[in-house]
């Protein structure tokens, strides 16, 4: 009788130490990720650094007159990232526009949902600055984010306000992660310039039914660029690209274009046509440095 009592009880605890390991593991994973770095030490052997991704609210902008202040970061379905930023405005009598001016991961410049918001006195704002993710990158695959705000006043006249430049270290300041644009067989070299290299990461379709062209661009120059797409075309069918973007020199970006309200199933499409124009952002009225057509297949 003791011998079965015994032996049951070690069963129930035997049970109960597995149920909760298995809790703790799904804990960590949920709140954390592991990033694993490669270093040599003193001998020339290889050792194995873990870091872990983590984003905790702090006061990244703190002035006499406003603020921001990083919330909170998640997942919105498999597809978008999100961080939670609190704008505040500390004065009793101004209102000031927050404005991000770009988001750089390990100085690539990121492609946002964006930020222009006004906040009036005493007051402040949530807002959420959404990520897309791809198959290239997200916002895990960077060591420093390094984030541009110009902070205006609403009523002042042709100012261009106070730029505050803030980072955030997800692994750490002292870590050694470090983005780096690798092109594997599954890419398409778009074009390789004077101006600028663009290569092609993926075609993909969003929830919304829109076909989505993903793509790296560095640009070679040391002017700062402006590029938009205003033209293109699905299976020969004329659709709307309009997009824009801004990359400084020898910076680079992933950007996307985007084809919107499409009727035909991702399977159909057989060929995207879109243009690429160029200009200098100091010498607009000089016309553009390149426009361009570029015909792909998904």
């Amino acid at each position: 009788m003791k011998r079965r009592t015994a032996l049951a009880l070690a069963c129930i605890l035997a049970l109960s130490l597995t149920a909760c390991g298995g809790k703790k593991a799904a804990k960590e994973s949920a709140e954390t990720t592991e990033m694993t770095e490669t270093a040599e030490s003193g001998a020339g052997t290889e050792k194995q650094v873990k870091a872990e991704f983590r984003i905790t609210p702090f006061q990244a902008v703190d002035k006499e007159d406003y603020g921001v202040k990083i919330v909170n970061y998640g997942n919105v379905g498999e597809d978008q990232e999100y961080l939670q930023l609190t704008l505040q405005n500390k004065s009793a009598d101004k209102s000031y526009v927050f404005v991000l001016k770009n988001l750089e991961g390990d100085g690539i410049v990121l492609r946002t949902s964006g930020i222009s918001e006004t906040v009036e006195p005493g007051q402040e704002k949530q807002v959420n600055l959404i990520f897309q993710k791809n198959s290239t990158y997200s916002l895990q695959s960077f060591g420093d984010l390094t984030f541009r705000f110009a902070i205006v006043d609403s009523n002042a006249k042709n100012q261009k306000g106070e730029t505050d430049v803030f980072h955030i270290y997800p692994y750490g300041e002292n870590k050694e992660v470090n983005y780096v644009f690798a092109p594997n067989d599954s890419y398409k070299q778009l074009d390789d310039n004077e101006i600028f290299e663009a290569v092609v990461t993926e075609c993909k379709q969003d929830q919304f039914g829109n076909e989505n062209v993903f793509f790296y661009l560095r640009n070679k120059t040391n002017k700062r660029l402006y590029i938009n797409s205003d033209k293109g075309s699905v299976n020969g069918e004329t659709r709307s690209t309009t997009r824009y973007f801004e990359v400084g020199p020898g910076q680079s970006l992933f950007g996307f274009i985007t084809y919107q309200d499409l009727t035909i199933p991702e399977a159909e499409i057989k060929e995207l046509q879109f243009n690429l124009r160029v200009q200098d952002v100091d010498n607009l009225v000089n016309g553009p440095l390149l426009d361009k057509s570029y015909t792909i297949t998904p």
